[in-house]
């Protein structure tokens, strides 16, 4: 990931936005973008749809791209992913001024089945990893999945849940939509496939996290001839408490402003390790952690939008993140 050097330093709480131009109505929702923003929209495409990349996305993705139809070349309109998603699964997409911060407003239209997408797309200095999600991570990532039933009820279970939660609670759905939609990983084929769309649409965290799965068989941590998610679990159950102690660690670095970028982020966590005494081997040898879907340790997580990722989190299936996801979020939905 490249650093930006325009994200302010991140303490653990979102920035708020100072939004200072009107929010689009249902008329004005196209856009007119310069030939420049298409060619980079391009070369975005073009550097994630490879097949050596391809071939670690879930299939559901795939099924998804050939469903939505996008243009390599161009970036979409409105109506046109509207005329796509919307006949499949009755979500419907509009444009939004406001980029990734209080969650509030998102929730508000999630409830309504609409699911936004933001109004500016990265720079050329951004093509690797942007901060913030832009217009190619909201399409590319998110909307090709938004064509099938399994994910419009994924989405359907954060916003009923998020509008009568406590705030602490609200904390926990955020991050469990950032380690599950966003941030996701499924195993398919006895292999870990990506789901999350951040990783997705951001070249850099995609190639790391694939960097990561062959880590794991090189270095003999997980045996891909048997069964990869009990050996997984098992890890997980080992190191759960060194795993919970550098979260908690990361944690507090996230409140000093010292995960703001991916490459600090990563030597800072480094030099915790060291401090905590853990071996970077094993589980935890790669840039990237791997664990089992476990919402206690999710939990757990600090607020992420500008920081560093140093844990992902792998369900065994699609059908099992559901049944995840329900359990915490069913039982506050059916509240009074």
């Amino acid at each position: 990931m490249t650093k930006n050097q325009h994200a302010p330093a991140y303490t653990g709480d979102i920035a708020a936005q100072q939004v200072t131009s009107p929010e689009y109505s249902k008329e004005n929702q196209e856009l007119s973008f310069s030939e420049e923003q298409h060619a980079i929209w391009a070369d975005l495409f073009a550097g994630v749809y490879q097949p050596y990349l391809l071939e670690h996305l879930c299939a559901e993705w795939k099924t998804g791209m050939d469903l939505l139809a996008l243009d390599p070349l161009r970036i979409p309109t409105v109506s046109h992913l509207n005329g796509r998603i919307t006949p499949r699964t009755g979500w419907s997409i509009e444009r939004t001024v406001v980029r990734y911060t209080l969650a509030d407003d998102w929730y508000k239209k999630f409830a309504q089945r609409v699911f936004l997408i933001t109004d500016y797309l990265r720079t050329r200095d951004q093509m690797e990893f942007t901060p913030e999600p832009d217009m190619f991570h909201d399409i590319f990532g998110h909307l090709p999945f938004l064509t099938q039933e399994f994910y419009a009820k994924i989405e359907d279970k954060f916003a009923p849940a998020y509008m009568k939660a406590t705030q602490e609670e609200r904390e926990v759905i955020k991050r469990l939509a950032w380690y599950s939609t966003e941030f996701g990983l499924v195993v398919q084929e006895n292999r870990f496939k990506v789901f999350g769309a951040g990783i997705i649409s951001g070249r850099k965290e995609l190639t790391r996290t694939i960097m990561e799965f062959y880590r794991l068989g090189r270095d003999n941590v997980i045996d891909f001839s048997q069964p990869v998610f009990p050996q997984l679990q098992s890890h997980f159950r080992v190191n759960r408490d060194n795993l919970h102690r550098i979260i908690d660690g990361v944690n507090s670095l996230h409140q000093k402003g010292q995960m703001s970028s991916a490459d600090e982020g990563w030597n800072v966590v480094l030099g915790l390790y060291k401090k905590l005494g853990i071996d970077p081997d094993g589980m935890f040898g790669g840039e990237v952690i791997l664990a089992p879907f476990d919402i206690e340790t999710i939990a757990r997580i600090p607020k992420t939008v500008y920081a560093f990722n140093p844990m992902l989190f792998v369900c065994e299936s699609l059908e099992e993140m559901d049944i995840l996801l329900d359990s915490y979020l069913k039982p506050i939905a059916m509240r009074a």
